[in-house]
């Protein structure tokens, strides 16, 4: 059979059906443009239904790798939307808090409660999760202002790095955060910055290391500087997000500029070749996307090498591990996927509610259309509807609105798999 041509047509039908899937109470999650002209429909989509409401934190931290600790400091701005009495904070229970300005009431009322995981990748389930959360409720608030608190927060971050389950994560490990000699990993998953639940943020954030390392994070860098015997980085994020990342080591940078748009790669060993080809590769695909989806919605899109295996795609950068980017098909398939999801999870945000459809979409319009482009879009897919076969049963099968992330593979299988045939099906229409 003819099988038909990606266009912004079938795109925009996406589009609509994405921004449809997000519920009010996820806030329409679609994230603004740091580029203030960007006419990014996705972006337009956010502009209306985030605005005035996140959360600011202003954030000063310094990291200490060889003790594994942070110390920080995070004034918040509570927007009017959100000051009312009762709004809660949820907070790493290793850290020590404490409330240093700021005219508002701010109690500990839970102690030492399981986390649940953050952001896009939602593969750790609560019950084994070993964060544990204590819970603050802030009263005294003025309603209908804006209104600011400034917390002091100190302590250990050291989660240990665990194999995932080998059936379905390829080698991959995970940790929900970790402050050591080989590097820095802080997530949502960490709560190692106040928490509320259901709610974006935006922030600025200043990051103090030893010297010679250096960290990456959301958004815009605006400073990169060594002084005395540290390296201080500061990075602007005033798109709404879910999660601030800190990840941190002593990183060899590299960038190139694609359009408005700046490519970078952070490698832990110096290697001028591999980053030239992940930077070409950045802007082959931009290109691409930009065609199909809309404009880029960040500043810039960074490989940062991690010194455990991962595949994580964040906003603004992927993390990815020193045995993966070494592998040369990476750059024309897990390389692709990282990248689109700038557009569809990290830019149209997922409503967990009604289900994870953004793996599914992002696999179907990277792994498998690159596939396509090479000749073997039928192969491609004939794999989907075989490891569909192998893994998933009655009793493993289930609705695609109950995806939220992938712990094994059937839960793959399902997730990826038959979400990316689904989104065949109405190309195909």
């Amino acid at each position: 059979m003819r099988r038909t041509l990606f266009t912004t047509a079938l795109t925009a039908s996406v589009l609509a059906l994405s921004l449809n899937a997000c519920s009010p109470k996820a806030q329409n999650k679609a994230k603004t443009q740091d580029h203030e002209n960007n006419s990014n429909p996705v972006a337009t989509a956010s502009a209306h239904t985030t605005t005035g409401k996140a959360l600011h934190h202003k954030m000063d931290v310094t990291l200490s790798p060889s003790a594994h600790t942070l110390s920080a400091t995070d004034t918040i701005t509570i927007p009017a939307q959100l000051a009312h009495n009762g709004l809660q904070f949820l907070i790493n229970a290793d850290l020590e808090v404490e409330k240093t300005s700021g005219e508002v009431n701010f109690k500990l009322v839970a102690e030492n409660r399981n986390a649940d995981d953050l952001g896009m990748d939602r593969d750790n389930d609560s019950a084994d999760s070993i964060i544990k959360v204590d819970v603050y409720e802030v009263s005294g608030l003025t309603e209908g202002a804006d209104n600011t608190i400034t917390l002091s927060l100190e302590g250990m971050i050291n989660n240990p790095v665990k194999q995932l389950g080998e059936e379905y994560a390829r080698g991959f490990s995970s940790s929900p955060g970790l402050i050591e000699d080989r590097g820095v990993y802080l997530a949502g998953a960490t709560y190692w910055v106040p928490t509320v639940e259901d709610s974006l943020i935006t922030y600025e954030l200043d990051v103090t290391l030893p010297a010679g390392w250096s960290s990456v994070s959301q958004g815009a860098r605006a400073l990169n500087a060594d002084e005395n015997s540290t390296h201080h980085d500061r990075w602007n994020a005033p798109t709404p997000t879910e999660e601030i990342y800190v990840i941190g080591a002593e990183f060899t940078q590299y960038e190139m500029p694609v359009g408005n748009v700046t490519a970078m790669a952070y490698l832990r060993t110096p290697d001028e070749a591999m980053a030239n080809k992940y930077l070409e590769t950045t802007a082959q695909y931009m290109e691409m996307y930009r065609g199909l989806v809309g404009p880029y919605p960040y500043t810039k899109f960074a490989l940062v090498e991690n010194f455990w295996e991962t595949g994580y795609g964040m906003p603004s950068f992927t993390l990815l591990g020193s045995q993966i980017i070494r592998f040369p098909f990476i750059l024309h398939s897990s390389y692709p996927h990282e990248l689109l999801h700038n557009w569809w999870g990290n830019s149209v945000y997922i409503d967990f509610e009604t289900g994870n459809w953004a793996e599914g979409l992002t696999a179907y319009m990277a792994d498998h259309l690159v596939a396509e482009q090479r000749g073997t879009g039928a192969e491609y897919r004939r794999a989907i509807l075989q490891r569909y076969t192998n893994y998933v049963d009655d009793s493993t099968d289930f609705p695609l609105k109950e995806f939220t992330g992938r712990t094994d593979a059937p839960t793959e299988a399902v997730g990826y798999g038959k979400t990316s045939m689904v989104f065949d099906m109405l190309r195909e229409k």
